[in-house]
């Protein structure tokens, strides 16, 4: 409960709660709408790595969100997450899910600092998924092996990442019911529409502003759900967003670089995953507050800029920042699912 105590102290307080950490730009799956493994970013050796956290520990950062890229490509993975443990701090792990067995699963067992574990999926029609994340790739192999994989891991909730866009829009009841039907929590997150950045997807010729106006229409749809009591791991108010996000609608305020951090894999630091980096940690010896308060103010004209253009809507930025907004219903909703919703 201290950890819980600090984030919501530091929510209040405007201080990053939590920083994306790409622990490998490298990746399995050539995804139709990311971009990531076209980036030219290095990894990280283990003690770079060391340095980095102990630079985010230093400014309190208390979540590491590690991703990629696929965060299993590296052998090193368990020792990346120590790393975060050994330094009282908690992460996140998303996996595409080929690269993870039974194996995989048990080096992480020991941790106790993993707040969940989620496999991106975007859709349950084996047709759509291979055309979503590349040819040839099972959906038929991956689900069930993540299912089976998770009862030799660390206890901690496991869930369903889904990017929604015009091709999988028909499958919200589908992803729901099967997380309800497996102790699963699920995230949707909207597909990025917006020009520039450094996650764009490929062009969507069949993302219409009609189609567009369908998927608000789904957050909105997610959202009652949320309230009903269904599985979604998001903020409610998370979806508000999304929907606004979809229908073009300028959008609030992010809170990049105060609510939450980007690290790249070759160590270099970004107010949020679709801006350059402002600064390399691996140059510096240490990151204190004030430092990261005056840099974000020389870069506030670009993350308005990048906000005015509704470059995106991720879990990582809108839902954080929904959160701070509206405490008292992320207390009341956490409770909720946890007592309904318990899972491992």
């Amino acid at each position: 409960m201290l950890a819980e105590a600090n984030i919501i102290y530091r929510l209040l307080a405007g201080k990053p709660i939590f920083s994306g950490f790409n622990v490998t730009n490298r990746c399995t799956m050539r995804c139709r709408f990311c971009s990531v493994p076209e980036l030219p970013h290095r990894d990280m050796t283990l003690p770079e790595i060391n340095h980095a956290l102990d630079c985010l520990k230093g400014i309190g950062v208390p979540v590491v969100g590690v991703t990629g890229g696929e965060p299993f490509v590296r052998k090193d993975l368990a020792d990346i997450v120590r790393a975060i443990s050994d330094r009282g701090m908690k992460t996140t792990v998303v996996t595409n899910g080929e690269l993870f067995d039974r194996a995989r699963a048990e080096e992480l067992k020991e941790f106790t600092n993993i707040v969940h574990f989620a496999l991106s999926v975007d859709s349950l029609d084996r047709g759509i998924y291979g055309d979503l994340r590349g040819k040839n790739k099972s959906l038929s192999q991956i689900l069930p092996r993540y299912l089976d994989s998770i009862q030799y891991g660390p206890a901690t909730a496991y869930k369903l990442n889904i990017v929604l866009g015009p091709d999988n829009l028909d499958e919200l009841e589908d992803f729901t019911r099967l997380a309800e039907a497996f102790g699963l929590y699920v995230s949707f997150i909207p597909m990025n529409v917006a020009p520039g950045g450094l996650h764009r997807g490929r062009e969507y010729p069949t993302f219409t502003p009609e189609k567009r106006a369908l998927v608000a229409e789904a957050f909105d749809k997610l959202r009652e759900w949320k309230l009903a009591g269904r599985p979604l791991w998001d903020h409610r108010d998370f979806y508000r967003h999304a929907a606004a996000y979809m229908r073009g609608d300028t959008m609030d305020d992010c809170m990049a670089g105060r609510l939450f951090l980007d690290l790249r894999s070759d160590g270099k630091l970004a107010f949020c995953n679709e801006m350059d980096h402002f600064i390399d940690l691996l140059e510096v010896d240490r990151l204190t507050w004030s430092h990261l308060q005056e840099l974000r103010g020389q870069w506030e004209e670009r993350i308005h800029a990048c906000r005015t253009g509704s470059a995106c809507c991720y879990t990582c930025s809108y839902n954080v920042t929904a959160t701070a907004h509206n405490i008292p219903a992320y207390i009341w909703d956490y409770f909720r699912l946890k007592s309904i919703y318990r899972g491992r």
